[in-house]
């Protein structure tokens, strides 16, 4: 955990920013969205070129808000009223992916982003009511209401299928609703929205594992916590206290969830469509802080920054200026850092995760099934790090494109393909999509080892396949794959970022501090190498080498031992 020292310094380089861009963006008129960029998705299933403007428009509102908020200067309002004018214009707040063009009211589609907007236009409404002329006021309420709230409210419950859903959705399109109407003069609608809100809440927590894992990752976690808590804050202290929905028995594990995610030098878990590069928010971490003791804040030096979102989400910037300037408040007085345990052997039981940390070297090793939210086939994948250096990753998400989340071309994409993945090949063949493609057995007979059963992931029933993974203390790690049954082969895949040499039986992988050496068992001696071009999220050509190697067969069983050892410069 970072000093107080640097949260001051991160706040003060918050308000640097505000003033940074709101000069810089003073005289630039807003990007201009389009219906032919709006159609890309429906005729390419290209996505970022139309986000990107969406993004930049609400990067304006976010900047001017705080402008006026900070320095309420007659220039910044005239221009934070020009933006609120020209966002209600919009022909819908909803993203081109996520609306059905077939419907008659597709415009009011209540999505994550038309949530969002209600919500940053209410909050801006309620902070600034005093400061902006009564028609920008009344273009706001009518805009959210008309938008977002009626088509919400005059809905059965599951009219929006985010309802049905326990993930990022129903936390941040629920919660931004109900701060929405919390934020703005009741229309006599609030009790009805909060109460519909609440359910949705409910399920939302419910969408962890039982040990408080979120299968789909640092990031999601990140995204659905900071509009949940920005709500239930909100809900708490409109009711004076009588509704807490931080007065959870989950709620412990599911916060503690984030500094597990960090391994030793900054680098994330990337499971799923997971990053080895996600950030924490602030604003969050000092709120959680406040809350729950065991909660660990990260280095200040993984924090986000004002313009680290690309989405530029309003309700999570608000809190990293207004719940990091509480923070600083009551806690002026401290300014010690809290060293970490040098070894650390996390084990998640019900979502089937495994980390270590020991002291520069950190590993995450996952179980659980094939279907789970933004799926990738990495049923026994792992990732293995070295003092912020990834040397056998997990790729993440890819770029999001209308193919992505299309089930018969989801896994032709080579980020959610096994192939991707540090998992063997079992006779040739990768694993298979579906729940029924799972890990039968995670297990850990002691501290700092994991025994997993997964044949079950390849679609295969005749065959046992166990992977076991034992980390020791110095720093030493063995995985070894068992495959029994007579005739089948076994050929491990593993994923690197950084050009692989070979020595004899040996992997040598040389990064910026250390080297890892993966020593293989004499016998596999055929060791291919590819370099495979993949498109990142971002959209852009990234690579990584696959290094490949056959197991040893005796008696009817394919074994493969790999003993990875680094060696610091």
């Amino acid at each position: 955990m970072g000093c107080l020292k640097d949260v001051k310094t991160y706040h003060e380089e918050f308000k640097k920013d505000i003033k940074k861009y709101s000069t810089e963006l003073l005289y630039n008129d807003l990007p201009l969205l389009t219906e032919e960029k709006f159609l890309l998705y429906e005729k390419m299933g290209n996505r970022l070129i139309y986000e990107k403007i969406y993004f930049e428009r609400r990067k304006f509102l976010n900047v001017f808000f705080f402008a006026v908020f900070l320095y309420k200067e007659d220039a910044y309002i005239r221009k934070l009223e020009e933006i609120i004018y020209s966002i209600c214009e919009e022909t819908t707040w909803a993203l081109p992916a996520h609306v059905d063009l077939s419907k008659e009211d597709w415009k009011y589609t209540v999505d994550l982003f038309s949530s969002e907007t209600a919500q940053a236009l209410s909050c801006i409404y309620y902070y600034l009511k005093d400061i902006l002329s009564e028609k920008c006021l009344l273009t706001i309420e009518e805009n959210v209401e008309k938008r977002v709230l009626k088509p919400y409210v005059e809905s059965e419950y599951g009219y929006h299928r985010w309802e049905n859903w326990t993930n990022n959705w129903i936390s941040v399109c629920a919660s931004s609703i109900g701060s929405a109407s919390l934020y703005l003069p009741d229309k006599g609608n609030r009790d009805k929205i909060l109460d519909r809100v609440e359910i949705c809440l409910g399920r939302y927590l419910k969408g962890f594992s039982d040990d408080g894992v979120c299968l789909e990752g640092l990031s999601y976690f990140t995204y659905g916590m900071e509009y949940f808590t920005g709500f239930a804050n909100q809900l708490y202290k409109y009711s004076d206290g009588s509704k807490d929905l931080f007065n959870n028995k989950s709620m412990k594990s599911i916060v503690l969830f984030q500094q597990n995610c960090f391994l030793p030098g900054g680098n994330t878990i990337s499971f799923s469509d997971g990053s080895t590069n996600d950030r924490f928010r602030p604003g969050l971490s000092c709120f959680l802080k406040s809350k729950f003791d065991e909660f660990e804040i990260p280095p200040m030096e993984f924090a986000m920054k004002f313009d680290t979102d690309h989405c530029y989400r309003f309700m999570a910037n608000l809190e990293d200026y207004l719940w990091v300037k509480e923070f600083l408040k009551k806690n002026e007085s401290e300014n010690k850092s809290v060293e970490e345990n040098l070894y650390k052997f996390i084990f998640y039981k019900d979502a089937q995760w495994a980390v270590w940390k020991n002291k520069d070297i950190g590993l995450a090793l996952k179980g659980g099934n094939n279907n789970e939210p933004h799926n990738h086939n990495d049923i026994g994948s792992f990732i293995l790090s070295c003092d912020g250096e990834i040397f056998l990753t997990d790729l993440g998400c890819g770029e999001y494109t209308k193919d992505y989340f299309r089930e018969d071309t989801r896994y032709k994409i080579f980020n959610n393909r096994s192939l991707s993945h540090n998992v063997p090949l079992i006779n040739k063949e990768e694993q298979r999509a579906g729940k029924e493609y799972k890990c039968l057995s995670f297990k850990s007979p002691k501290s700092g080892q994991v025994d997993m059963s997964y044949a079950n992931a390849y679609g295969l029933d005749d065959i046992s396949l166990k992977r076991k993974i034992e980390y020791y203390s110095e720093g030493d790690i063995l995985i070894e794959d068992r495959l029994k049954k007579s005739g089948g082969s076994l050929r491990e895949n593993l994923i690197s970022p950084i050009k692989p040499k070979i020595e004899d039986n040996k992997i040598i992988l040389t990064g910026k501090r250390a080297a890892l050496c993966i020593k293989i068992s004499e016998g596999d001696k055929d060791i291919s190498l590819k370099e495979i071009y993949f498109k990142n999220h971002k959209g852009m050509d990234e690579s990584v080498w696959q290094i490949q190697f056959a197991g040893v067969e005796d008696n009817g069983i394919s074994m493969a031992k790999m003993k990875f050892i680094f060696d610091f410069f």
